[in-house]
């Protein structure tokens, strides 16, 4: 025995801050990184701005381009409106092969604008540049078939152009930066001043092809128009493209287009210096050509405007972001180098503390410093040597505890302070240990007293099965000694069917499993059988299994004999015939007190017995032991036969016999799962019992089980011809052997066993007398209502409807006397006549429906066809009756049931067809009336239905009624051929 190391845990400290969990050199870089850091984050977001500036630029170049693409097509619609204006005003190969090319012009930059507007996000310019074409098209036919004018033509051009250039203004629209806006709004004005001269163009074309002296309202329009988009241009546009616009307007095109403008804006202006048509085109054509220069120069400065903002953003970008990440590196690698010079001496003294902490004493810390870890290393290495000189003195407590000389005590005095007083807790240590131990002593010796006189089973075993101890009990539950016992392995002591289970069981608790509830069965010393239930838990450190278990062998049988009481009683609830429960009994009781042969046994009034039911017999001594009941009037044993009598209202009745077995055979085991831990249902089958006289064994077959339906009747059974048949006495018995006399002494615990079942046997018999007397009784009642019934229709027929026909022939014969029929005396006879024949009908109707005289002459299928034709419903009739007659009752019982089920189905059902069904099969009368009325019968709520059900149980059969509402009637009666006895 010796000092055993363990950690020594102080009292729970609190939960330290969240900045104290954290090492030094991560405090020092927080301290430094966290400033520098936030001021990169900053940086971060400026850059993040200005990347998504980036791409605002970006999405505006690309509108742009899709801007300058619609505007070639804009330029394109411009040049084709021209031409096709000049076919229509005059129209010649030339003309019209020039609107031909512009047309094809307008498809190639159409075409080119739709892809480019393919690639930009927003679906909005495609769909506009989609509508334009389907617009072209449209106008482009209208005008090859000469639908409309010139001037119709320049409008619907017109449409198409205020489209194409409200598509490329919006596209122009998102101007992120300012000289963007500048240079979108330079072009856009441009563009609308082009458009302005392009229409001024075409309507003054149109006016000086057919002069008519009329001043042109609208020329002067598009030239103000002009002219304003003009000063908008010059306002936002370059220096470089204000010069180009000068210069383009005081050439020979614009002056001779403004000289026009002057011209137009004469109030009263002279007809002979109106231009020609042919000059007019040339110069506007000329001046806008150089306009349209102009708008190329706008549009390229526009894209490199848009593309020097891009550049200029994502330059800006990149320059801050890697900036930023170039001050964050400088600072995280100073802030690195200073936390290393800190951390490395802090984890070196850390390291000493550790292995001091674990038992090392000889780890050493070698910094040797100036600053504060210096001072902190010196303290650790004085720390050092005092520790070891503990060490050694716990060293020889140990060693004291290993002698077992517990008066040893340690040197208090050459140590100071904590040291001191830790040490004088050992020297408690000591001394409180010297106590235990004697304590400890005396528990073991209360234990194995415990152990000793435990009346349950207890002891320890091995990891391989193997007894290492056992108490007392086992010894007195299991035969053996103990000595045999340590001896062999407890395997070899279970029964042989439950071997298997039992090693199972075994290798689960070397596993490290406990064990509960687990059931075997032990062979004692005298070859008994012995169920034990265990439970057990292994302690793998120690190589060990403590277990501890119990005999329920009394448990399991007592167990048993419930289920069979269970499965009896079962049939006797459930109104099962009285030869059935007879022939149950006795199977239950030959396999549960494993007898030879089992009997019930009933006493007639001449002394004989008649067998009711039995399991491999009766036997002369079981025979024997029954007649000794009726003598007793009480539990009798004749040689290894026991018998309880069976008392029906006060009497005895009968006797209840089984007889025990020679030569004891093993019991059946239901084999449960050795790791379910759980206790089986016991088994239909007796366990032997020592105290109870010779092993009673059951047969080896199976046992019926109630859950699974109604009990077998055990074979052989008798008849129920032979079952009445009272048992001749052999002549042996007139001089009984010394092996059938009676056994003196006191009662065996198999009568007591067989009492319960009597009960059972005494409740089925008085069941079935009441069934029977109650059967008996409702037979008498519908029997003797027949017989009124008969006797009525008879009364009726011989008395009063005979009568009602001498009276008619009465008054037959007087009105023949009257001389004149039509007088009012002829009419009254007739008339009384008349009456009294409906009456003798009725009164025919009414007998009929008391008892029909056809049933009584002609049988069921002749009464049956007699109910069809009368019926005010269509019936169809399937018969398949015997060409004999029925029984009478039989007969009266489904003529009433048919009439019933057509008078329900006309007053109540409103059917409009009524099927009956009628067959003898086998020896029973299957009756089924159907309709398709309206449904929801119950034999509760009417008399009538309940009457028929009387009738049909009163004559042994049975009547099912099925009517859902909507869905018609269905009746259905099973009756045998031949009833039950009147009684």
């Amino acid at each position: 025995m010796g000092w055993r190391r363990g950690v020594v845990r102080g009292p729970r400290r609190r939960r330290a801050p969240l900045l104290s969990r954290l090492r030094v050199g991560h405090k020092l870089l927080l301290l430094v990184l966290l400033p520098v850091t936030g001021l990169v984050a900053l940086t971060a977001f400026g850059a993040l701005a200005q990347w998504e500036e980036a791409r605002t630029l970006e999405r505006f170049r690309s509108a742009i381009d899709v801007s300058f693409a619609t505007s070639g097509v804009s330029d394109a619609v411009a040049t084709e409106r021209v031409d096709a204006v000049r076919a229509r005003l005059r129209p010649d190969t030339a003309t019209l092969t020039a609107r031909s090319a512009s047309r094809q012009a307008t498809d190639r930059a159409l075409d080119g604008a739709v892809r480019r507007a393919d690639s930009w996000p927003t679906a909005r310019a495609g769909g506009e540049l989609d509508a334009v074409s389907r617009q072209l098209s449209a106008v482009r036919v209208q005008a090859g078939l000469g639908a409309l004018t010139a001037r119709a033509i320049a409008q619907q051009y017109q449409e198409i152009q205020d489209t194409l250039l409200d598509t490329a203004t919006a596209l122009e629209t998102g101007r992120p930066t300012r000289a963007a806006g500048r240079a979108a709004d330079a072009h856009v004005a441009i563009l609308e001043a082009v458009e302005a001269a392009e229409r001024e163009r075409v309507e003054l074309a149109v006016l000086l092809d057919t002069p008519t002296g009329r001043r042109p309202a609208a020329a002067g329009r598009w030239s103000a128009l002009e002219e304003a988009q003009l000063r908008e241009f010059r306002r936002t546009t370059s220096d470089r493209l204000r010069a180009a616009l000068y210069q383009a307007q005081f050439e020979v095109p614009g002056r001779a287009v403004r000289a026009v403008r002057d011209l137009l804006a004469d109030p009263d202006p002279p007809t002979a210096r109106w231009p020609s048509y042919g000059g007019w085109l040339a110069d506007s054509t000329a001046r806008i050509a150089a306009l349209r220069g102009i708008q190329d120069e706008a549009a390229r400065d526009l894209a490199d405007t848009a593309a020097a903002d891009l550049e200029g953003a994502r330059n800006r970008a990149a320059r801050d972001l890697t900036v930023s990440l170039a001050v964050l590196t400088g600072v995280a690698l100073l802030a690195f180098v200073l936390a290393r010079s800190i951390t490395r001496p802090l984890r070196e003294v850390t390291a000493g503390a550790r292995a001091l902490s674990a038992g090392d004493l000889s780890f050493a810390v070698h910094y040797a410093g100036h600053d504060e870890l210096g001072d902190v290393a010196d303290t650790f290495r004085e720390l050092r040597v005092t520790t070891e000189r503990l060490a050694a003195e716990i060293r020889s407590m140990n060693s004291a505890v290993d002698d077992n000389r517990l008066e040893h005590r340690v040197d208090v005095g050459r140590f100071d302070g904590t040291w001191a007083q830790l040490l004088g807790g050992m020297n408690g240590t000591m001394a409180s240990f010297a106590a235990a131990h004697g304590r400890r002593r005396k528990a073991e010796r209360e234990l194995e007293d415990i152990f000793n006189l435990s009346l349950d089973l207890l002891c320890i075993l091995g990891v391989d099965g193997s007894f290492r101890r056992v108490n007392p009990a086992f010894e007195r539950t299991l035969g053996y000694p103990r000595a045999t016992l340590l001896a062999r392995h407890p395997a070899d002591l279970v029964h042989e069917e439950d071997r298997e289970r039992t090693r199972a069981a075994l290798e689960l608790l070397a596993g490290g499993a406990e064990l509960a509830g687990f059931e075997n069965r032990y062979v004692r010393e005298d070859g008994t059988e012995c169920w034990l239930q265990w439970s057990a838990r292994p302690v793998p450190e120690e190589g060990l299994v403590y277990a501890a278990a119990r005999d329920v062998t009394e448990r399991r049988r007592a167990a048993r004999e419930q289920s069979a009481l269970r499965r009896v009683a079962t049939l006797v609830a459930r109104g099962a015939t009285p030869e059935r429960v007879f022939g149950a009994v006795a199977a239950e009781v030959e396999d549960l007190l494993g007898a030879e042969v089992a009997a019930v046994l009933r006493h007639e009034s001449d002394g004989t017995l008649t067998v009711l039911g039995t399991a491999h017999g009766t036997g002369r001594e079981g025979e024997a032991a029954a007649r000794e009941v009726l003598r007793t009037r009480a539990p009798a044993r004749v040689g290894r036969s026991v018998a309880a009598p069976i008392a029906v209202d006060g009497r005895l009745w009968g006797a209840v016999v089984a007889t025990t077995r020679r030569t004891p055979r093993p019991t059946p085991d239901p084999t449960p799962d050795p790791t379910s831990g759980a206790v089986p249902e016991p088994a239909p089958r007796s366990m032997p019992d020592p105290a109870s006289g010779p092993v009673l064994e059951p047969a080896l077959r199976p046992t019926p089980d109630p859950a699974s339906g109604p009990v077998p009747d055990p074979a052989p059974q008798p008849t129920p011809e032979t079952a009445s048949q009272p048992t001749p006495e052999p002549a042996s018995q007139a001089t009984p052997k010394t092996a059938s006399q009676p056994t003196p002494g006191p009662m065996p615990p198999d009568a007591s066993r067989l009492a319960d079942f009597t009960e059972l046997v005494a409740a089925a018999v008085a069941n079935a007398d009441s069934r029977a007397q109650l059967s008996a009784s409702r037979a008498r009642v519908v029997a003797a209502g027949d017989a009124s019934r008969r006797r009525i229709e008879r009364d009726l027929h011989d008395g009063v409807q005979q009568r009602l026909v001498a009276l008619q022939l009465d008054l037959r014969l007087a009105e023949s006397l009257v001389a004149d029929p039509s007088s009012e005396l002829g009419r009254q006879l007739a008339h009384v006549a008349k009456g009294l024949e409906d009456a003798s009908y009725d009164l025919l109707q009414v007998a009929r429906g008391i008892h029909p005289a056809i049933l009584s002459k002609g049988g069921l299928g002749p009464a049956l066809r007699s109910l069809a034709r009368r019926c005010p419903v269509p019936v169809e009739l399937d018969l398949a009756l015997p060409a004999r007659r029925l029984p009478e009752r039989l007969e009266v019982a489904a003529y009433y049931v048919v009439s019933e089920c057509l008078t329900n189905a006309v007053k109540h059902a409103h059917a409009r067809v009524v099927t009956v069904d009628a067959h003898a099969r086998g020896d029973a009368l299957e009756l089924t009336v159907r309709d398709d009325g309206a449904g929801g019968a119950e034999p509760g709520r009417g008399s009538g239905l309940i009457g028929l059900v009387d009738r049909v149980e009163a004559i042994g059969g049975r009547l099912d009624l099925r009517s859902p509402p909507g869905q018609g009637t269905t009746l259905r009666v099973t009756a045998p051929l031949e009833g039950p006895p009147h009684g």
